[in-house]
């Protein structure tokens, strides 16, 4: 069985809470990634910006992709009140999959966007 690339496991409620949340930690990373840089923090301290920076791009990529990838690790869709386990297996997969798709993404993303303006020194 094949499944459509716009098939969703949450609906249009999820997808603007993922959106939100995203906005708002790209905001708070943003602000924290600016702070450190001015003020001259080490390297170390600056990767701290790491966490707000993946949750933001994580919830992004979630309701871009319409996927949570929470329930779908369970196998499991969101309903209009609660959640429903998905019965089958294939489309479970695909949620599956495609949850493993957005965290990878995600790291990579936020590695390269942390790592490439930030370069790491290289000694002396």
């Amino acid at each position: 069985m094949s499944f459509l690339p716009d098939e969703h496991n949450i609906g249009a409620d999820g997808i603007k809470i993922r959106t939100f949340f995203g906005v708002l930690f790209v905001v708070f990373a943003m602000g924290m990634m600016a702070l450190l840089t001015v003020v001259g923090a080490p390297f170390a301290l600056r990767m701290s910006v790491f966490l707000p920076a993946w949750i933001s791009m994580l919830s992004l990529l979630q309701a871009r992709q319409g996927t949570c990838v929470f329930l779908a690790g369970r196998g499991a869709c969101s309903t209009e009140m609660d959640t429903q386990r998905i019965e089958d297996p294939e489309r479970r997969l695909f949620f599956q999959q495609r949850a493993g798709r957005i965290h990878l993404q995600a790291m990579v993303l936020v590695t390269v966007s942390i790592l490439i303006p930030w370069r790491v020194p290289l000694g002396g």
